[in-house]
C-alpha cells in the first residue's frame, strides 16, 4: 500500500515551470505516474485565449524493507 504522504501532484499554467518542477522532484527521488499525465485547455473568460493546464502525479517509493 502506498503511503499518500509521498504522493504529489504537479499542476502548473506555464509548461516550462511544469518541466523545471518535474525535473526538480525526480531529482529528489520521485517517479513520475506516466498515466497520470494529463493537458486540460481551458479558456479564460477575459481575453478568449486558450490556455493548458499540465498535470501530473509523482510517489517516492519507500524505502525496501529487509
Amino acid at each position: 500500500m502506498r503511503d499518500p504522504s509521498s504522493v504529489i501532484v504537479v499542476r502548473e499554467w506555464d509548461a516550462d515551470s511544469f518541466h523545471r518542477q518535474m525535473l526538480g522532484f525526480e531529482a529528489e527521488g520521485y517517479i513520475a505516474r506516466r498515466d497520470s499525465y494529463e493537458i486540460t485547455p481551458e479558456v479564460n473568460p477575459e481575453t478568449g485565449e486558450i490556455i493548458h493546464l499540465h498535470s501530473i502525479e509523482l510517489s517516492k517509493p519507500s524505502p525496501a524493507r529487509d
